[in-house]
Order: C-alpha cells, then structure tokens, then sequence
C-alpha cells in the first residue's frame, strides 16, 4: 500500500508543482514532456512487471521498482535542466509500474474470497484519497519548502517501503512459471512499440500550439501517423502472441467472454474522470477567473465521490459477492451526471456543478474496485498477474482515449463553460454506455 500511495501521489505533487519547475529551469517547450515521459513508461510496463513477476516473483520485481522509482526521484530533485528531469521522469515511470499493478496483484496473492474484496476496495479508495491530497501537498512543499522537495519527499517513505517488503514479503510469492519456459521478447518488444505509440500519438493531440491556441489535426504525422502506426503493431502483436509458448498478453484470457468484458469495461468505464479532472479545474479557472489551488478544490466533489463510491461498493461486493449491480447502477450513475453538463454554462448555480461532479465521482467508483475483483474471481490463481497487467494497461489507455476526445470536442466550442458542458457530455456517457 505504501508503495502504492508513492506512486499516486507523486503524479498528483508534480502536477500541482509543475509551473513553479517550468519557471525554474526554463523550460517551457519542454512542459508537456515532464508528463507524458512519465505517464508512457508507467503505461506500457504495467503487464510486463505484472507477467515477469509470475517468473521471478512479485517482490524482487516490485523491489525493482522502487529502487528505480527512488532513484529517479533523487535525480528529479536534483534536476539542472529541464531535459534532466524529462529524462528522469521516464526513469520514474518505469519504476511505477510496478508499484501501480504488483500492489493490486499481491493483495489477490495473498488474500482471497471476501477479505481480498475489501483489501481491493481499500486500495482503490487509497488512490481517490492521493487524488484529494496530492495537488494540497504539492503546493505546501512548492510555496513554503520548494519545488524539489516534491520529489526528494518520496525517499524517506520509499526507503522504509522498501525494507518492509524485502523483509516481510516471502519471495515466491506469486511465482508460478518457470524459468524453462521460454520468455515471450517479441512480444514484450511489441507490445511496449505499440502502446507507446498510441499513448503518444493521443497525448500529443491534447497539446495545443503555444502560438496559435490550435489542436494538431487528427492527420497530422504526430498524432494520426503515431496512431495508425501502433495499431498496426497492435496486430502484428496479436499474430506475435498466438505462436508465444507463455505471452505477454495470452489471448486465451480475453477469449474467455467474462474476462474479455471485465477489459472491455475497465477500458471505457474511466472516461468521466480522466475528462473531467481535465476539463473542469481549467473551466474554473478560465471561465470563473481562480487560482489552480482554488480550482482544485472547487472539483473535490468529483474526486471525493470516487473513494467514498468505491468504499460502499466494495462493502456491497464484500457482503453479496455480486458485481454487475454496483458497477451498472455505477455507470446509470455517471449518464446522469453527464446529463446536467449537457446545459452546463457559466450561469449554472455552483450548488448544481457540485452535485453533477459528485453523480460522476460516485459512478466511476465502483468499477475500479468491482471490476479488479471479478477479474481475479474469475482467473485461475496463475492467471491473475497476466490478467491484471491487462486490466490496468487497457484502463489507461482508455484514459488516453479520454482526454484526446474530451479536447478535441472542447476545442470546438468556443465559450469556455459551454465547451466544458458539451465536452463532460460527449465523452462520459459514451464511456458508461461501452462499459
């Protein structure tokens, strides 16, 4: 859980520091880069450190994470340019990836039935409650101790996380393959091309020209060609994976119709939140003329209500063992949300913004726990770590998905409130429906 909660809230400090670094280091070209060199790695490793460690077992791989987390961190804090803490943030979110899908993986190892349920559910409402704190603890540090203490804080916590597991943690945990079995490298390589260039090419097309305010068109090389180029790795990986004697991403898992849909709906469930936290705080910030700390907590209601939702559900979860309900009434739950945005504009009452974010924070809920908890009821044990490295890959390609298509209808409008209504609207109940 610690290990977790580093790599949580260290997305959610940056964010928060991020102007202050910029200024700092002069790097204004470079400002986008700080996230996406961070967000692609922490992406693409999610399935390999989830499927190696059913190889060499989930501690040494999640205390390979951390010391690379760690490092980089200590490299960030000491960074004297901007192409220094580029690099280290790629560092960084390599190390992630094994905090964010070994943690998750672990609580399945060694817990099961009901206690598994509600560890599951502690630890998604774990990350809802990085998502309130961060951004508070991310401008104490910058206003008060400095930016670089936004990523020197994370060494004294991962220090003693790291102690801890190589201390309490058995090492065969998780362990079920041998090392006879030969390692599936083209699809690894594959897998890795692929991701990263449809993470990209849907990063790169939320980025507006600093000159003109203007998206890059779909068609653009660096979006459209990026895009078209992993999809078709995507498939050559698929034609990779049938000949794998252990793959990467073993097809026979999301051939199953059970498992193929948990995927399906982590894939799409996301999209009011990854739209939401990106549309919103720049809607009151824009439109209702308030600091970024302000605007922050103007859209807790949306942040609080996924922590609270995936609590209850994971409670109602723990006690039924019942999945689609908490998760369908989840997502009616968001479609109702979406609905007040649709005649969102700058006269809306804030009492009436407020209850519509909360309908989407507590309609996602529900599907980050229900959804990783059906998933490992439904896998054999020495599924899980492939089977969850799938889940959360898809989960945040979604979320890629999510913001590219959340600015893209944003950037056509062209009152700010409206174009935040239109855009909530457009993208979240599409999301809820697929799911």
């Amino acid at each position: 859980m610690s290990g977790l909660m580093l790599a949580m809230l260290d997305q959610t400090i940056v964010g928060t520091a991020l102007p202050r670094i910029v200024t700092a280091l002069d790097g204004g070209d470079l400002y986008l880069w700080v996230v996406t060199a961070y967000l692609v790695p922490a992406t693409v490793t999610l399935p390999l450190y989830a499927r190696l460690s059913d190889r060499l077992g989930r501690r040494d791989l999640l205390l390979v994470g951390m010391a690379l987390f760690l490092t980089s961190s200590a490299l960030a804090g000491a960074s004297p340019s901007m192409e220094w803490l580029v690099g280290a943030r790629a560092i960084q979110g390599a190390g992630a990836g094994a905090l964010e899908s070994l943690s998750f993986i672990l609580i399945a190892d060694l817990y099961g039935g009901r206690r598994n349920a509600a560890l599951q559910g502690a630890m998604a409402g774990m990350m809802g409650i990085a998502f309130l704190a961060g951004p508070l603890i991310g401008g104490v540090l910058t206003d008060h101790v400095g930016w670089r203490a936004c990523f020197t804080v994370n060494l004294p916590i991962g220090l003693v996380a790291m102690v801890a597991v190589a201390t309490l943690l058995p090492r065969s945990v998780g362990r079920s393959e041998g090392r006879d079995v030969p390692l599936d490298l083209a699809g690894i390589g594959l897998l890795h091309a692929a991701a990263s260039l449809l993470l990209v090419g849907c990063n790169e097309r939320t980025h507006a020209d600093a000159a003109t305010g203007a998206l890059p068109a779909w068609t653009e090389p660096k979006v459209g060609g990026l895009i078209a180029a992993g999809l078709v790795l995507a498939v050559v990986l698929l034609r990779a994976e049938r000949r794998a004697a252990a793959p990467i991403v073993p097809l026979r898992l999301l051939a199953d119709r059970r498992v193929g849909a948990i995927c399906a709906a982590g894939t799409f469930a996301g999209f009011a939140l990854f739209s939401g936290v990106l549309l919103l705080p720049r809607y009151f910030q824009v439109a209702r003329d308030v600091s970024a700390t302000h605007s922050g907590l103007l859209i807790y209601p949306l942040l609080l209500g996924v922590p609270l939702a995936v609590n209850v559900s994971a409670a109602v979860i723990v006690r039924r063992l019942e999945f689609r309900v908490p998760i369908l009434f989840g997502m009616g739950l968001v479609m109702l949300g979406a609905l007040g945005f649709a005649t969102f504009d700058a006269d809306t009452p804030d009492g009436l913004s407020l209850v519509f974010m909360a309908l989407l924070g507590l309609g996602v809920g529900p599907s980050l726990s229900g959804l990783q908890i059906a998933l490992q009821r439904t896998v054999a044990p020495r599924d899980i770590g492939a089977a969850m490295g799938t889940l959360l890959l898809l989960r945040q390609t979604g979320g890629a998905i999510a913001l590219a298509a959340a600015e893209t209808v944003y950037a056509a409008g062209h009152d700010p409130a409206r174009a935040t209504g239109t855009a909530v609207f457009a993208v979240a109940p599409a999301g809820a429906a697929a799911a």
